[in-house]
């Protein structure tokens, strides 16, 4: 029902009709209209803040589910990372060690992945940081499987020459068992019995009489039998697998360069040729040319109480 307005006339102390003109309706009209819309926007704003529509309610329940599978992965990879980290430090300390294999530079198995815009097309997405750490976690654990997995392939060659490399390490006492007298001069630091003086001892002295002979400790090739200065006559044995062996003051040289031996094959005689004062042998092994204290090797022909015993005498005399 449309409005009815009266106006009061003082003169006739009436109120009086009063009847709009079609441009004062149209302008009532239009002005009742305007207001409609404001209001109508008002409420819907205020609606579209309090309430979410169905459609902005279902992507933040997906927004959710995908925050919670991120934290998710991201404890899951924190867990496999320390499993990895795990069999590293056991490909390191044991099976590399047994193998005489260099462990692998931390350098290498943490290595990342260059370019700092790597994750920049990632910075758009709602919990950016997390995807970012957790992607980049992932491609570190990626990359270290990766070393780890050549590390592996590594060790499975270093195993299927084993029984190769078994012959061929040092593992006997080149003088045997009756010849052998008394180990008078052990690995390290030692007052030299010439020149008085401390100096490093590369290897061992084994005594036994002028003559007796002198065997391989490990299959391999004779890289030198020469005459080597303070060694006197002087036998090295190229074993492979990083392996060398020395045999100093030798009396006579049984063997040439370039020729195959074998372990237990008598390759020279003791005596006290260079620099030395009674009839022995000084003998080293030499691991990636890096002297190491040769009663470690004498495993082969002792028992447990005997090599105890020498790698006892070895370190502390």
């Amino acid at each position: 029902m449309s409005k009815i307005f009266f106006q009061y006339n003082p003169k006739t102390l009436t109120y009086e009709r009063v009847y709009l003109s079609i441009t004062q309706r149209i302008l009532v009209i239009f002005r009742q209209f305007i207001i409609g819309i404001g209001i109508g926007v008002i409420l819907f704003g205020i609606a579209s803040y309090a309430f979410d529509s169905p459609q902005e309610q279902q992507l933040k329940k997906e927004n959710k589910l995908l925050l919670t599978q991120y934290k998710v992965l991201s404890r899951r990879i924190a867990e496999n990372q320390k499993v990895l980290d795990e069999l590293q430090q056991r490909d390191d300390k044991l099976y590399r060690t047994i193998f005489n294999a260099e462990p692998i530079p931390a350098a290498i198995r943490r290595s990342g992945f260059g370019g700092t815009d790597r994750y920049e097309f990632l910075l758009d997405m709602p919990n950016s940081d997390l995807v970012i750490s957790t992607t980049q976690k992932l491609d570190i654990m990626t990359k270290a499987l990766y070393v780890q997995s050549g590390s592996y392939d590594e060790l499975i060659e270093l195993i299927k020459t084993k029984e190769d490399r078994m012959k061929s390490i040092p593992a006997i006492r080149p003088l045997s068992g009756k010849d052998f007298k008394e180990l008078t001069s052990g690995f390290g630091m030692r007052i030299h019995p010439i020149f008085g003086d401390l100096r490093g001892h590369t290897g061992v002295d084994l005594t036994a009489d002028a003559g007796s002979p002198i065997y391989a400790t490990g299959n391999g090739i004779v890289e030198s039998a020469r005459w080597d200065g303070g060694y006197g006559n002087c036998v090295v044995i190229n074993h492979g697998f990083g392996y060398k062996s020395v045999y100093g003051h030798c009396k006579e040289m049984k063997v040439r360069p370039g020729q195959k031996v074998t372990r237990g094959q008598k390759i020279a005689t003791v005596g006290m040729t260079g620099v030395a004062n009674g009839n022995h042998i000084h003998y080293e092994v030499r691991v990636k040319d890096k002297p190491d204290n040769p009663a470690k090797y004498f495993f082969m022909d002792l028992t447990p109480e005997e090599y105890d015993e020498m790698l006892f005498i070895s370190e502390n005399r």
